[in-house]
């Protein structure tokens, strides 16, 4: 299973060397915006629930001059795989509508909302002479996971969906989450040159925070462990200046 991902990192690692090898000869220290997407992919009690996800995000950071990252994160989870079956079984028909308060027929919908924080630790370890400050990026997150399911509907008043009533069956839930990323991180002379990809990695330990649900009316209060992992990529914005005659502000 790792042997493909390893092979994958190093054949990024000579392609984006080998078009960008006329970067800075120097490591430099500045801040970054990063714009960030993944795709990922369930594993734990998350996939019992909701199938590949979709995280779209941001993060702010400084890098030094010996190549270390700090950053906070932030990023908004979303997915229209809700596995959940017979969620709403005592309120909808069996064509899977509910009757609004005007006697009309709504579909609903169901989707899963979420988000994440981070604050991540990391090095960059250059691995050709041609870039100081680029290279393999590996580093660690310690933050915060929370996600639900979304019932939808566009129209009409649905009481049996009210705003409390719906609590008992959106599952939100939350906790402690890890974050693990192995990639390329790339920064050049042009600022709209620069950018990161790789595979990231999460492990959340979380809890139902309705505590019961009213579709098995029953508590839920177990532990559980939700898992993504997938592939992250971004764009960066740093803001930096160099030690010569010229400087750029950004």
């Amino acid at each position: 299973m790792f042997q493909p991902i390893r092979r994958t990192i190093l054949i990024l690692f000579l392609f984006a060397n080998s078009l960008f090898g006329f970067a800075q000869d120097s490591s430099l220290s500045f801040g970054y915006v990063k714009f960030q997407y993944a795709y990922l992919l369930p594993g734990g009690d998350y996939e019992d629930r909701f199938g590949n996800t979709n995280s779209v995000g941001g993060e702010l950071g400084f890098k030094t001059f010996k190549n270390w990252h700090f950053s906070i994160s932030g990023s908004y989870l979303f997915s229209r795989n809700v596995k959940v079956n017979n969620l709403l079984s005592d309120v909808i028909n069996e064509a899977g509508d509910v009757t609004d308060a005007d006697g009309q027929l709504v579909k609903l919908i169901y989707e899963m909302r979420g988000q994440s924080y981070y604050f991540r630790i990391g090095k960059v370890f250059p691995i050709f002479n041609s870039n100081a400050n680029s290279g393999l990026l590996i580093n660690f997150g310690v933050g915060y996971l929370q996600h639900k399911i979304k019932i939808d509907y566009r129209d009409g008043i649905v009481y049996q969906l009210d705003e409390e009533r719906i609590k008992g069956y959106d599952r939100l839930t939350s906790g402690l989450a890890l974050n693990q990323f192995i990639g390329y991180q790339y920064f050049g002379k042009r600022n709209l040159l620069n950018f990161y990809l790789g595979f990231e990695f999460n492990q959340a330990f979380t809890k139902n925070r309705r505590e019961y649900n009213y579709d098995e009316r029953a508590f839920d209060k177990e532990a559980k462990t939700d898992i993504l992992s997938g592939f992250r990529f971004g764009w960066v914005i740093p803001f930096k200046s160099r030690k010569s005659e010229e400087f750029y502000y950004y």
